[in-house]
């Protein structure tokens, strides 16, 4: 009697510690995959910055935002595996506002990373002008939390930085993707980077579907077109372009070098 009573209590046991595996079982290690990102614009908020930093008057401010819906929805997808990964806009994944000032400077950038040779290539469309940009991974030097957050199925850990002397970002990654990378040029933490959050620029990115397959590894290839250049060079060719603009270009500068 003793003794089937120790094997029920065992079982028990045994189904309980099973049990809670299972709810906190933990995705795979993903070594290649695509991840769909939904990058969302506070458009109002971008516009009263704009208007703010080039003196606007609050009418014309808020005749343009009858005009705009509040947030600007965009989808990206992100091919990736250990070793590189190109993150382009999706098909039909960039909402058109066809209004001055809504449409913002390299909004739908294309971009190729090498993480063995720590070399990017970036295709990015500023005004009437595409800039191919091949440099160096950009060198970010994060600060990681203690904090977590759940973005698409994965636990992420929060990691913080500054960015272009001033822009304070917040960044979700998970370890499970062995990728360094993330959306537009972040990179540099032990995993991929599944949401960032830029407060000062009114957007944010997060994941909300992962694949861990890639139906075609075939369109891991670097961008072509535009006029070749670099993240420093690119940045004086736009600065020398838009100076008579007074505070406003510093913004456009801010959602070009991202």
């Amino acid at each position: 009697m003793k003794k089937n009573i120790v094997f029920i209590l065992l079982s028990l046991c045994c189904s309980t510690i099973y049990a809670q595996d299972k709810e906190t079982k933990v995705p795979p290690i993903v070594f290649k995959g695509n991840i769909i990102f939904e990058r969302k614009s506070n458009t109002h908020k971008q516009l009263e910055e704009m208007m703010k930093s080039n003196g606007g008057g609050s009418s014309f401010l808020e005749m343009m935002k009858k005009k705009l819906p509040k947030y600007k929805i965009d989808i990206f997808e992100l091919t990736f595996t250990d070793k590189t990964s190109l993150y382009r806009p999706a098909k039909d994944g960039i909402t058109e506002t066809n209004m001055m000032m809504g449409n913002l400077p390299a909004e739908r950038n294309i971009v190729f990373n090498d993480y063995e040779s720590a070399k990017t290539v970036a295709e990015k469309k500023v005004f009437d002008k595409t800039f191919l940009i091949k440099d160096s991974l950009k060198k970010i030097d994060w600060k990681i939390t203690e904090d977590f957050r759940k973005i698409a199925g994965y636990n992420c850990r929060r990691a913080e930085t500054i960015i272009m002397d001033s822009i304070y970002v917040i960044a979700f990654y998970s370890d499970a993707m062995l990728a360094s990378g993330g959306p537009e040029g972040f990179n540099g933490l032990p995993g991929m980077i599944l949401g960032v959050v830029i407060p000062r620029l009114n957007v944010t990115y997060f994941a909300t579907k992962v694949d861990n397959f890639i139906a075609d590894e075939k369109v891991l290839v670097a961008p072509t077109k535009g006029e070749k250049s670099t993240h420093s060079k690119t940045t004086e060719t736009v600065k020398e372009s838009t100076k008579q603009w007074g505070a406003m270009a510093n913004r456009f500068l801010w959602y070009i070098d991202l």
